[in-house]
């Protein structure tokens, strides 16, 4: 399991602020975990589209291999949360990423996700490279 405290070892150079509406809750009082997925694809998206715009309308496309998501804080309506995000290693097919959501103004982390994503040929439906080009937009953002 990721603890806060590793989730926190990161350093995030991307975050969304997410809306929380009333249908997100449920009959606990808290955020349904599958609308805490939900938030951390809408993390993912605004990540790739603010690195590389219209990065998906070419021939190659993302797709998630896995997801493990930890929850460590319920969220509730009355916060406010934001999604960070991060890809923290490449391998040559895949890359992975970590997000955290956060509530916003003490920062405490209240759930993680991390994710391996894998490089993929539309037209083939094979797994592909992942481009250099990819590898640094994502170097260059991250500081590394």
């Amino acid at each position: 399991m990721t603890t806060p405290a590793m989730a926190e070892s990161h350093t995030f150079r991307h975050a969304v602020p997410i809306q929380i509406r009333f249908n997100d809750i449920d009959m606990m009082g808290h955020i349904n975990n599958a609308k805490i997925q939900e938030y951390f694809d809408i993390g993912r998206v605004h990540y790739f589209m603010n690195l590389f715009g219209e990065l998906f309308d070419g021939e190659l496309a993302l797709v998630i291999a896995s997801n493990k998501t930890d929850f460590f804080y319920p969220v509730l309506f009355a916060h406010s949360v934001e999604v960070r995000t991060t890809i923290y290693h490449f391998g040559n097919k895949s890359l992975k990423m970590l997000q955290q959501i956060c509530l916003v103004g003490d920062g405490s982390v209240v759930s993680s996700c991390d994710s391996v994503l894998v490089c993929f040929r539309k037209d083939t439906k094979e797994t592909a490279s992942i481009p250099a080009e990819w590898k640094e937009t994502v170097e260059k953002f991250e500081g590394r």
